[in-house]
C-alpha cells in the first residue's frame, strides 16, 4: 500500500506536537501534499498552490462568508466587552443591601457566561475582568473562577449557531462533504451535531451542578481564595443596554436574514418551479452565507451606536483590535481549507476508508474520533488546528464507508466528535490559548488552572464515551447524552456538599 498520502497529515501533527504552531504545521502540510501532487518539482508545485489550492477557495461564498463573519465578530465581540455592558449586568444581578452569596455570584457569572456565546476567548477574557474582584471578595478561589469561564466559553462558543466558531464550522463541514452527492446542507448537519456533541452539553451541564453542590475534588477543594479589600457590588456608570441591544439585533438580525434571504424557486426537470418558503429551506438555501455576512455587520453598527457617547473615539480602535485578535485564527481555518482540497486529491481519505474497512464497524467511528480528538488536542492546545485537521479526513472516511442512508445518521455523530474531542484540549492542554487566558484572566497560574480543572474534564470525557458507545449501541444521540447527563447528575448530587 502506498503510505505518501498518509504524509501530510503526519507532518502537519507531528509539527504542531513540536512547535505548538498551528498555521505554519497545516502550511508545511499543505506543501508537502502539493510537492506529492507534482513528483517533487517545485516550480509546478508553487502553480499548482495557487492556482488550484488557495485561490479556488476564496470564490467560494461559504469561505468567503467564514472570513467577513469572523472579523465581524471579532469586532462585535470587543466593542460589546469595552461598552461596560457586561459588567453592568452582573452588578445589576448581585445588587442589594448585604453581602451576596456566592452561589448567587457564581451563577450570575455562569448565566452571564452563557449571554456571552458569540465568542469564547471574549467570554474567558470579559468574565475573568468583571467577576475577579467580586469573586475575592467572597472568598471564591481564584482556579473555581477560571474553571467556571473556561468550562463555558468554548463550549457555548461550539454549540451556538451565533458565534465567530459558526462560520469556520460549516465551511468546514461544507469542504468534507463536498461532491459527497449528501442531501443535507452543512447548516442542517451542524444543528443535528449539537446533541451528537455530549462533551460539550455534559460540560455545561456539570457547572450548575457543581455550584449547587458546591462540589469541588481533588486539587480544586485544596485552592485557596486570595485576600483582597471588599468589592463593591453596586455597579458603576455603565448601562446594561449596551450589551442586550446589540445582542437582541443580532439574535433577531441573523435568522431573520436566513429566513427572508431563502430562494423561492427551484429547478426542476430544467424549469423554474416556486416553492413555499420554510426554515428548512432557509437553512439550506445558497443566501445562508450572505445572511450571515449581512447580520454581522448590523450587529457590529448596534453595538457601535449603543457605545458609550463620551468614549466613541474609542470605537475605532476597538473594532480593528477585535477583527484582528481573530487572524491568527482565519490564517489556520485557510490553510485547513487547503489541506482538505490537497488530501482529496491525494485521495488519503479514501485511502484510510480501505484501510480501516472490517477493523471498525462505521457505528463506533464518531468513538474514534472523538478519542483522537480529544489525545490531539490535548497534545497540541489548539482546537482550531485539531478540527482543520481532523474534519477533511474524517468526513470522507465516513463517506467511504457507508452508504448514503446511513450517512445522515452518521455525519452528524462524526461531526459533533471532532468538536468535542477539540474542545476537550481547550479544558486540560497547558499549550491551550483558552487555557491560558482563563487563567490569566481570574489571576490563577495556567498550572494551577490545569490541574484543578482536569477532574470535571475527565468526568465530561467520560460521559460523552460512554454516550458515543451507546450511539454506537443503537441508540439516538439525544438519547445517550440524557442518559449520561442523567447519570452525571445523580453522581453530583448524590454528594454531601463540600
Amino acid at each position: 500500500m502506498d503510505l505518501l498520502p498518509l504524509l501530510p497529515p503526519i507532518i502537519a501533527l507531528v509539527l504542531i506536537l513540536l512547535t505548538r504552531q498551528a498555521a505554519l504545521s497545516l502550511a508545511a502540510a499543505v506543501l508537502t501534499g502539493v510537492l506529492l501532487l507534482k513528483g517533487g518539482d517545485p516550480l509546478t508545485s508553487l502553480q499548482h498552490l495557487f492556482q488550484k489550492t488557495l485561490f479556488p477557495l476564496f470564490k467560494s461564498d461559504w469561505n468567503l462568508s467564514a472570513i467577513l463573519f469572523t472579523l465581524t465578530l471579532g469586532s462585535f465581540a470587543t466593542v460589546l466587552e469595552k461598552s461596560g455592558g457586561f459588567t453592568a449586568l452582573l452588578h445589576r444581578l448581585l445588587n442589594s443591601e448585604t453581602k451576596a452569596p456566592k452561589k448567587r455570584l457564581l451563577f450570575g457569572i455562569y448565566g452571564l457566561g452563557l449571554l456571552c456565546f458569540f465568542d469564547g476567548l471574549a467570554n474567558a477574557v470579559l468574565l475573568g475582568r468583571i467577576s475577579r474582584p467580586l469573586t475575592d471578595a467572597l472568598k471564591v478561589s481564584r482556579q473555581f473562577l477560571a474553571y467556571l469561564i473556561d468550562s463555558t466559553s468554548a463550549c457555548v462558543a461550539c454549540v451556538a449557531f451565533i458565534s465567530t466558531w459558526i462560520a469556520t464550522q460549516l465551511s468546514l463541514i461544507k469542504e468534507g462533504i463536498a461532491d459527497s452527492g449528501i442531501d443535507a446542507s452543512p447548516v442542517s448537519l451542524f444543528f443535528h451535531s449539537i446533541p451528537a456533541n455530549p462533551y460539550c452539553l455534559l460540560t455545561l451541564l456539570l457547572i450548575p451542578l457543581v455550584i449547587a453542590k458546591s462540589w469541588q475534588p481533588g486539587p480544586m477543594g485544596k485552592a485557596q481564595p486570595v485576600e483582597t479589600p471588599e468589592a463593591s457590588l453596586k455597579g458603576d456608570d455603565f448601562k446594561v443596554r449596551n450589551a442586550l441591544i446589540p445582542l437582541a439585533v443580532l439574535v433577531i438580525t441573523l435568522p431573520g436574514l436566513i429566513y427572508l434571504w431563502q430562494d423561492t424557486h427551484q429547478i426542476i426537470l430544467k424549469e423554474e418551479v416556486p416553492i413555499p418558503p420554510s426554515w428548512k429551506n432557509a437553512f439550506s438555501s445558497d443566501g445562508v452565507p450572505y445572511a450571515m455576512t449581512a447580520a454581522g455587520f448590523i450587529a457590529l453598527i448596534a453595538a457601535c451606536l449603543c457605545f458609550p457617547k463620551e468614549r466613541r473615539s474609542e470605537l475605532g480602535k476597538h473594532a480593528t483590535d477585535g477583527a484582528a485578535s481573530l487572524l491568527p485564527a482565519l490564517i489556520i481555518l485557510i490553510f485547513a481549507w487547503s489541506l482538505g482540497s490537497v488530501l482529496k486529491e491525494l485521495g488519503t481519505a479514501d485511502m484510510l476508508s480501505e484501510f480501516i474497512r472490517g477493523s471498525i464497524s462505521l457505528t463506533y467511528l464518531p468513538l474514534a474520533v472523538f478519542l483522537l480528538g480529544a489525545i490531539m488536542s490535548f497534545m497540541t492546545g489548539t482546537s482550531w488546528g485539531t478540527m482543520g485537521l481532523l474534519m477533511p479526513i474524517v468526513l470522507p472516511i465516513a463517506l467511504g464507508l457507508g452508504d448514503s442512508a446511513e450517512m445522515l445518521t452518521i455525519l452528524p455523530m462524526v461531526i459533533g466528535a471532532v468538536f468535542g474531542g477539540a474542545v476537550f484540549g481547550d479544558h486540560c492542554s497547558p499549550f491551550s490559548d483558552t487555557t491560558i487566558v482563563s487563567a490569566m484572566a481570574s489571576g490563577c497560574s495556567p498550572t494551577s488552572h490545569v490541574l484543578t480543572q482536569l477532574p470535571y474534564a475527565l468526568l465530561t470525557a467520560l460521559g460523552a464515551t460512554i454516550a458515543y458507545t451507546l450511539m454506537a449501541l443503537g441508540l439516538t444521540p439525544i438519547i445517550a447524552t440524557l442518559t449520561c447527563a442523567a447519570l452525571m447528575a445523580a453522581l453530583v448530587l448524590t454528594r454531601k456538599n463540600s
